[in-house]
């Protein structure tokens, strides 16, 4: 385990995946590869007895398949940050662990683009992050969050499992709480985060009702709440909020929504052209003509076609952002096949055909 650690480190690897009796897997600039000798269950035993003692107990039930649920953490080794989840699988035991940069990145280094800046200037409501697991949501929020840091006064207090970057207090004044380890569950935070006075409030994961309801009603009284979803776009980000709820809530859910929400960004990851990776994004700027859509239950495609004709709002449109990053030789149109929708992929396409013409650019 030491060994394949020290290989991350020193090849800068994203993601480690051990399975107990196998060979272990890096990924490297995108890639999977495999690594060193095969991981017994004692190797993995030793390595959280010395690294995370302190889920010795829940491991032991899971190693003994008393346990279903995965355990979330995160360690440190060789002055890096590591965050793992230990899961049962028909081989055993697995450990996915994502190595963390140390250092917390800036928006222009994600590749976010400018409209992404205005959402950390909001004074009150409701910021999402969408995306699928391991495409970056934690990492923009933190960027999000260390902006404001460096730039105002504000108390700002995130609840997050694991807690994946350190902030130092700087203009603002942060306090992170670790779910399962300060407190214990998202829904239990936010309860109390109403009596902790923040201007800010980042909720690392917004997945149950109570964590949802106290969210919005965060925004609602005057805070800035900014949390992650999963969900496959950022129209699906608004269902889902709302579908979290039973049918009677449903109606008063969507206009409170309506009222607080200020933007949803989707994000996925996307292979660069010097095998890196960076995230592909759409970004809603939410205004009156998007909260009206949002209380009248407008179809996907509607809010889609309305976000691209109004950049100028703030909206990014996912053919926009594919279109700049290709400008900006960072990717390649191949490399978009499998993430865009057909018709989404079709237009960037078009567009550029249309380009190489000489019709237009």
């Amino acid at each position: 385990m030491n060994h394949i650690l020290k290989y991350a480190i020193e090849n800068n690897a994203s993601d480690i995946h051990i399975t107990q009796g196998k060979v272990s897997w890096i990924r490297i600039k995108g890639a999977l590869k495999q690594y060193g000798d095969e991981i017994s269950l004692s190797d993995i035993d030793e390595f959280i007895e010395i690294v995370t003692p302190e889920i010795l107990e829940g491991y032991k039930e899971l190693r003994e398949k008393k346990r279903k649920k995965p355990i979330d953490g995160a360690f440190k080794y060789m002055f890096r940050r590591f965050r793992y989840n230990i899961y049962l699988g028909m081989d055993g035991i697995n450990i996915a662990i994502r190595m963390l940069n140390n250092r917390i990145l800036t928006l222009d280094e994600l590749y976010l683009p400018d409209e992404v800046n205005r959402f950390t200037e909001i004074k009150s409501g409701l910021f999402l992050v969408a995306g699928p697991t391991g495409s970056g949501k934690s990492t923009t929020l933190a960027s999000m969050i260390d902006k404001i840091n460096h730039s105002r006064s504000e108390n700002i207090l995130t609840v997050e499992q694991p807690i994946e970057y350190i902030h130092i207090s700087d203009k603002s004044r942060i306090e992170q709480i670790e779910v399962g380890i300060h407190i214990y569950s998202f829904a239990e935070a936010t309860v109390s985060a109403m009596r902790q006075n923040p201007n800010i409030i980042l909720v690392g994961e917004m997945r149950d009702l109570e964590t949802v309801q106290n969210a919005i009603t965060m925004a609602e009284t005057g805070h800035v709440v900014y949390g992650t979803i999963h969900a496959k776009s950022v129209t699906e980000s608004i269902d889902r909020i709302i579908d979290i709820f039973p049918p009677r809530q449903q109606e008063q859910i969507r206009i409170q929504l309506a009222s607080v929400l200020k933007g949803v960004m989707h994000q996925t990851m996307v292979r660069t052209s010097n095998g890196g990776i960076l995230p592909l994004v759409e970004l809603l700027a939410v205004d009156d003509v998007v909260s009206s859509m949002i209380l009248n239950k407008q179809k996907t495609n509607a809010v889609r076609d309305y976000m691209r004709g109004k950049a100028a709002l703030g909206n990014v449109h996912i053919v926009d952002n594919a279109i700049w990053h290709i400008d900006n030789s960072r990717i390649d149109v191949d490399s978009l096949k499998n993430i865009l929708s057909t018709d989404d992929y079709n237009i960037v396409r078009s567009i550029l055909n249309i380009r190489k013409r000489g019709f237009c650019g």
